[in-house]
């Protein structure tokens, strides 16, 4: 770890403004910090906020311990996210916190597929197919193997936070007023309010792949709902006879983090218990644009932990699909085309059915991701569908990595 004096971060920031950025945002001293990095980054590059404090693992967690409910924010396709995540639950649990982990991984109606997994009842194969875990959730399985094969192997409680992803998109194309009365019977106590959260979710829809919703209104509200239900479900444990004496590290994106935007705020609004925060991020070389939002007088998070990019090799390209399967008739099948996805380019269609990729037949799709990691990042891929009882072959111009 890095320990850079404040008078070498007051210099560089002088630096910053003599080499002409007067006019750009107001960087805080931490997010110098980062960017002096220079790709350089060690293993426990973590800084106290909001002063910006190099700190070390040890000192996080002697922090960390005084809180029951512990939020750890990642990117998802992160590995590195992934290893410190189940870095800070073995050690939790070796100081002696009775954990629970909450996961927004997972839907809360299957909680009961997930007691059995922590019991011990299940094969990994039957635990993936009953979650739903390629077209529920979609991210290589692999990044969170280790997370949950520890709490197989231990024993331990683990939480699914969220919402039911249809409700999430309902919302997202039509807005709440366009739910059903029975959809709307299911949905948490929302609050719409917090006009420095809806700044932020507006500077990331500026930059959103398209999605399902409609216009931002609509976007906002689903993002609402998503958090909502998250620090509902998560209150609703704590309260409960077997939540007592928990210390519960949740697992989210960053998104529903930072700033305390997301579940905790909302968490804390439904049990007034004191929590910590910690975001992960991977370091970038330009600094960013998340660490200059200014519309908020909130720190980031307690803690910011600054990790490795994973590697291109490492991360699965996207065609920009959104797959469902299908028991009848069996198949796998085109849920949602992202907006200016690769997939929408090459001409790919809701309703396709996929039949092949590079010439394989595809049974499930686990079978279309393990095509895109082998195929790798800028190149083309071919795949075969039936529309409309029609076989076409595509070609789809996979995108070039980006950090």
């Amino acid at each position: 770890m890095r320990n850079y004096p404040l008078w070498i971060c007051l210099i560089l920031l002088v630096g910053f403004f003599l080499v002409g950025c007067m006019k750009g945002p107001s960087y805080p001293i931490w997010a110098l910090r980062i960017a002096t990095m220079k790709g350089t980054i060690g293993p426990e590059e973590i800084l106290r906020l909001p002063g910006g404090d190099p700190i070390s693992f040890a000192q996080l967690l002697d922090d960390l311990k005084t809180r029951s409910v512990i939020f750890v924010g990642e990117i998802h396709d992160q590995i590195e996210h992934h290893q410190i995540q189940l870095k800070i639950l073995k050690s939790l649990i070796q100081s002696g916190s009775n954990a629970v982990v909450a996961m927004e991984m997972f839907e809360r109606s299957m909680q009961p597929t997930l007691d059995r997994w922590s019991q011990g009842l299940l094969t990994e194969e039957q635990f993936l197919k009953e979650t739903r875990w390629e077209t529920s959730w979609g991210t290589d399985y692999n990044l969170y193997k280790g997370i949950l094969e520890e709490i197989r192997d231990r024993h331990l409680k683990v939480l699914g936070l969220n919402i039911e992803r249809d409700l999430v998109r309902k919302v997202a194309q039509n807005g709440i007023e366009g739910l059903s009365p029975e959809d709307k019977k299911g949905l948490p106590e929302m609050d719409l309010t917090d006009q420095s959260h809806r700044a932020y979710i507006a500077s990331v829809y500026k930059s959103h792949e398209g999605g399902s919703a409609k216009d931002f209104q609509n976007f906002y509200q689903a993002q609402c709902l998503w958090d909502e239900a998250m620090a509902e479900t998560l209150s609703e444990f704590l309260k409960s006879s077997e939540g007592e004496g928990r210390t519960v590290l949740v697992f989210a994106g960053n998104g529903h983090v930072v700033f305390d935007f997301g579940i905790p705020k909302r968490f804390y609004r439904r049990t007034s218990i004191p929590y910590k925060t910690v975001v992960l991020k991977a370091w970038k070389e330009k600094v960013d644009e998340e660490l200059t939002f200014a519309e908020t007088s909130s720190p980031l998070a307690n803690f910011l932990w600054i990790t490795k990019p994973t590697p291109s090799e490492k991360k699965r390209p996207r065609m920009g699909i959104i797959l469902k399967e299908r028991e009848d008739p069996r198949g796998i099948w085109i849920e949602r085309v992202i907006p200016e996805s690769p997939a929408e380019k090459a001409g790919l269609l809701p309703g396709d059915q996929f039949i092949a990729i590079e010439g394989k037949e595809i049974a499930k799709v686990k079978d279309i991701h393990d095509a895109l990691s082998g195929k790798g990042w800028g190149k083309e891929i071919r795949v075969v569908v039936i529309r409309e009882g029609i076989r076409k072959e595509i070609t789809v111009a996979l995108p070039p990595f980006k950090e």
